[in-house]
């Protein structure tokens, strides 16, 4: 399971910080800290279980 996103300010940018399970960092970056707080949010949520993304390939249905 992933780790809960972690928001810093470098060099006048916001980045938000998320380790993966497989060891690998994920970086975004932000020009308000408002914009990273918000979309810490949303990338620390679990996953719902909901339906799968458009362009997402699914078994077909029969």
């Amino acid at each position: 399971m992933s780790q809960a996103p972690v928001v810093t300010k470098e060099n006048d940018v916001w980045v938000i910080r998320i380790d993966r399970p497989n060891g690998k960092a994920q970086e975004y970056r932000c020009a308000t800290e408002s914009q990273a707080r918000q979309l810490a949010l949303v990338l620390g949520r679990p996953d719902s279980g909901g339906p799968p993304r458009p362009g997402i390939s699914t078994s077909s249905i029969v």
